[in-house]
């Protein structure tokens, strides 16, 4: 009920709007421009004088406009006066808009748009290709329209304009996205445009029909009030009819006939029938509408008779118009023929230039021929590649390896302790069943069911400890086999966790002088996600074994007065997941920045270090469609970020 009738209306209000208030200001200035245009001083000023009142005609009598028009079309081209041509393909342009002919006012539009380019007349330029996006608009290509709405963006960014051409721009890219639906990106744009100039009427009904469609029917009918208020004072006739029927429309809604009904005839005594009758019939059927739900006959038939003489005259001007789009479709299919020929003279070319390539293929085989030692050279460059990559390989193998060995002490360590429960809870359970016996001798049943009950629980605390050592087991298997490329749904806060509490006991395993504050905040919300865990493992493992190196390297340098720490959080954002792994040691220096994910590139001591590492685990992140970034400051902190996709 609310759809946004926009297109012709909306910017020609905007391209009027400075002009017409000139004109309001001026009673004479009609009178004076047919006075210059009976007694011009030559041809040129003849041409300005038919353009203006074409101009001033638009938006009153859009026939009589389009006569001026195509007068001063016709001077202009005889005596080769570009500007003034221009000026009137551009009226004639709108003036067509303004009848409904978006077909014709689209040929004119795109014919002063050459013109304009090569006058370098910026503002006019603006003006057609609003215009133009437009008339593409009322065609319903929406995509075209939006195309030359963002140039008109791009030329207001490029040069100074005023707040008017800003608003125009703005708005006609809200009024396309409206069309299409788009409701908040239009809102967007009408907001951006009615903060750029709030002179004229129809922003404010524009914008209250995006709320009215939002169902916002308060905020709507604000807008259409103040609106209403600047309709007046513009004294725009199609303003008002729009308006007026909108808060009609909207009482109605709201279940107030009264105040309907008197929105709905303020529409009709006004000027507009040549410019608006489409405001002026639906003002009518408004009309006939309401009182016929008030049960009132004479006044129903009243506004249904003057909806069927105003559907009449929209419907020859319909048929005008069809005949008029129909001779511009020809046109276009004239347009086809002509690019299609010249698709063919093109085809005739590349057969030509194929023939060529061929000629010339043929001598680089004999060539090729001539110089076959080349290809030995190139076979010995292969095997030099190739075992290269089996070097590479060989060594990535010994990194995963060496990975492993640093993982040893801690997985000891983890171990360890799950087998200490298994051994002391067997003890426990010796004891209880050996006193169990002894309470079932003596005839104490119930003694002896407390105390089964004792080594049942113990049992199940066995059970739990024994699968955490085969968890445990079977994390160091994994680790140190090959990758199968095989995905699985990992818990990513649990793979975390498991190798910073190896990697830190493995650590303390080698120096029981080491000493680190472990932080972690993992994300409860991430649940399992898809990836080869031994290889993500291996990554994290890595960088938590760097942030453990950097601190204790710092602990050496500062001695008490630093505290080490190392922090390992998870994140979920934006459909990816975050893995961060920070430290507060002494950072990378910012030469040597852009080069640790490079293979065989180290920062430590000769021997410490394969520098296989980092090239890896960027290597392992990417092969998993995400990104591995470090930020650091050198002499405080560094922090690595795993970015993985959640599917």
């Amino acid at each position: 009920m609310f759809e946004m009738k926009v297109g012709k209306k909306f910017i020609l209000a905007f391209i009027l709007f400075c002009f017409l208030h000139q004109v309001n200001a001026q009673n004479n200035y009609v009178d004076s421009l047919k006075q210059r245009l009976a007694s011009p001083k030559d041809d040129v000023d003849r041409t300005n004088s038919l353009g203006r009142l074409s101009l001033f005609y638009i938006f009153f009598y859009p026939d009589t406009a389009q006569i001026y028009g195509e007068q001063g079309l016709q001077l202009a081209r005889k005596i080769n006066y570009k500007a003034g041509e221009a000026d009137c393909l551009m009226s004639l342009c709108i003036s067509l808009t303004f009848s409904g002919n978006y077909a014709a006012a689209l040929d004119y539009g795109l014919k002063a748009s050459s013109l304009i380019e090569d006058l370098h007349d910026t503002t006019l330029l603006i003006w057609n290709q609003i215009q133009i996006a437009t008339c593409y608009r009322q065609l319903e290509d929406y995509d075209q329209a939006l195309i030359y709405g963002y140039r008109v963006l791009n030329l207001i960014k490029s040069f100074h304009t005023t707040p008017n051409q800003v608003s125009v721009g703005l708005g006609v890219i809200g009024t396309v996205y409206e069309k299409k639906n788009q409701l908040d990106s239009a809102l967007y744009y009408e907001q951006r445009a009615f903060a750029s100039d709030t002179s004229w009427c129809q922003i404010f009904q524009y914008i209250g029909q995006i709320y009215a469609k939002k169902g916002d029917l308060n905020t709507a009918l604000d807008y259409y009030k103040r609106g209403l208020h600047n309709a007046v004072k513009e004294n725009n006739s199609v303003g008002f009819i729009d308006l007026c029927n909108n808060l009609s429309k909207v009482f109605e809604l709201r279940g107030q006939m009264d105040s309907s009904i008197f929105y709905a005839r303020k529409s009709i005594p006004r000027a507009g029938i040549k410019t608006n009758p489409e405001g002026l019939l639906e003002a009518s059927l408004q009309l006939a509408r309401l009182y016929e739900m008030q049960g009132k006959p004479d006044s129903t038939i009243k506004y249904l008779k003057a909806a069927n003489t105003l559907k009449d005259s929209l419907y020859n001007r319909k048929k005008t118009r069809e005949a008029q789009n129909f001779s511009f479709n020809e046109k276009l299919h004239q347009q086809d023929l002509i690019a299609q020929q010249q698709k063919d003279e093109n085809r005739i070319r590349i057969i030509i230039l194929l023939a060529v390539i061929l000629i010339f293929l043929l001598i680089a085989f004999f060539l090729w021929r001539n110089n076959r030692h080349k290809q030995k050279a190139k076979n010995r460059i292969e095997k030099a590649y190739s075992d290269l990559k089996s070097t590479q390989a060989q060594l990535i193998q010994t990194e995963k390896m060496a990975s492993l060995g640093e993982l040893t002490a801690g997985i000891a360590h983890e171990i360890q302790n799950p087998l200490n429960f298994v051994n002391n809870f067997s003890e426990v359970n010796k004891e209880l069943l050996t006193e169990m016996n002894q309470e079932i001798e003596k005839g104490n049943l119930e003694e002896a069911k407390l105390i089964a009950k004792n080594v049942v629980d113990n049992e199940e605390k066995i059970n739990h400890h024994g699968k955490r050592a085969d968890a445990i087991v079977k994390g160091m298997l994994q680790h140190s086999r090959s990758s199968t490329n095989s995905k699985e749904a990992t818990d990513i806060n649990a793979l975390a966790g498991e190798y910073l509490r190896l990697a830190y006991h493995g650590l303390r395993a080698k120096d029981n002088s080491f000493n680190a504050t472990t932080k972690t905040d993992f994300d409860e919300t991430i649940g399992n996600i898809n990836i080869i865990p031994q290889d993500i493992g291996r990554v994290i493992l890595n960088l938590i074994n760097n942030a453990f190196y950097a601190v204790t390297e710092k602990k050496k340098q500062l001695g008490d007065g630093y505290d080490p720490i190392v922090s390992v959080s998870t994140k979920k954002d934006n459909g990816k997941v975050e893995i961060r792994v920070g430290d507060n040691g002494n950072g990378i220096p910012q030469k040597v920045l852009d080069k640790i994910f490079q293979p065989f590139f180290t920062t430590k001591p000769t021997g410490q270090g394969t520098g296989l590492g980092l090239s890896l685990s960027y290597d392992i992140v990417k092969a998993h469609g995400g990104e591995l970034n470090v930020t650091t400051k050198e002499g405080e902190e560094s922090e690595f970020t795993i970015q993985l996709p959640v599917n």
